[in-house]
């Protein structure tokens, strides 16, 4: 497990929940959650080096916010090692067995993933998130907590669609580009771009 954060513990949770061996978490420190207490840690990602790429997976538990590329940089370097990444599909998502989920893609709990729908490699479908019919998601992407992307929609490369946003049918989002939390988006976005949503304004009652 590299990383040992908050996603990376709802990572481990699905993984052991499963069965699975986690041999080590990989992170500068050992973090909080009790599910890495008692499994071997490593300071830095170079001791993962000592694993031959035939004897273990890995699992990506870094998180996805928006300009931040870490997550995806550690995926491609370790992938050109010859390393692969485990697929998280957690028991409790509903997955169309019509679907397509590309290796090393994360399907966490409550999300729905519906025929003809193709997850890129290294992408998360965050907790209650809904991917529609025949949507392609592409590689690095983050569908956050809540959001729903209707049928036939198209996105790039390292796109961010955050807690709660919608977008509608047969819409396409270039790549890099992020669809703010609560965004409601109507038309194609062309690379690079921003969709923002409603913030609240907060103010102090006296």
């Amino acid at each position: 497990m590299i990383g040992s954060g908050g996603h990376a513990s709802v990572l481990a949770d699905i993984l052991l929940q499963q069965e699975y061996t986690l041999l080590a978490a990989i992170s500068p420190d050992k973090g909080n959650s009790p599910l890495f207490k008692n499994i071997q840690h490593f300071d830095s990602d170079d001791d993962i080096l000592q694993f031959s790429p035939d004897e273990v997976k890995l699992v990506n538990g870094l998180g996805s916010l928006p300009n931040q590329n870490l997550r995806n940089e550690i995926f491609d370097y370790f992938s050109q090692l010859g390393y692969q990444f485990e697929t998280v599909i957690s028991r409790d998502a509903i997955v169309s067995p019509y679907s397509s989920i590309a290796a090393g893609a994360q399907v966490l709990t409550g999300a729905i993933i519906q025929t003809g729908a193709m997850i890129g490699s290294n992408s998360i479908v965050n907790s209650g998130a809904i991917v529609e019919h025949n949507c392609h998601i592409g590689i690095h992407n983050h569908i956050a907590p809540g959001a729903t992307i209707c049928g036939g929609v198209h996105t790039g490369a390292h796109v961010h669609i955050g807690t709660g946003a919608n977008v509608i049918q047969s819409v396409s989002i270039g790549k890099h580009s992020v669809v703010a939390a609560g965004a409601t988006v109507t038309k194609d976005m062309p690379d690079n771009s921003i969709a923002y949503g409603y913030r609240s304004k907060i103010e102090i009652r006296s």
